[in-house]
């Protein structure tokens, strides 16, 4: 068989993988992530009153500070959950491409077996 032939041949089983992986081609691009992250919308409690300050100025500082912190660990929770979505997403996004990828390295290879049986 001659190099035109086999070329020819070839490049008609690239053309036909070409044809097959269009439907990967079409797939919906995920969503972009948000560029920033909105920041925490927890009031900062004031400076500690020092060792000076009355009983009733301790505990309503303190009394700020659990609110802050109760507010700053609802919030860090909320972006916890997002990263994690995040990284669900995009651990099936690489999945499907590995996948992708294993369906186009097997055509390949069928072809290739086909081109060498045919010489």
């Amino acid at each position: 068989m001659s190099r035109f032939t086999l070329a020819v041949g070839f490049t008609l089983a690239v053309a036909c993988v070409a044809l097959a992986s269009q439907g990967w081609a079409q797939a919906p691009a995920p969503a972009a992530a948000p560029a920033t992250t909105p920041a925490a919308n927890c009031p900062k409690p004031d400076a500690h009153p020092g060792r000076l300050a009355s009983d009733r100025q301790r505990a309503g500082w303190e009394k700020e500070v659990q609110a802050w912190q109760a507010c700053m660990k609802k919030y860090i929770g909320e972006m916890q959950a997002k990263a994690d979505q995040a990284v669900k997403t995009a651990n099936a996004t690489v999945a499907e491409s590995n996948a992708a990828i294993a369906d186009y390295n097997n055509a390949v290879k069928a072809i290739q077996a086909q081109v060498e049986a045919a010489k």
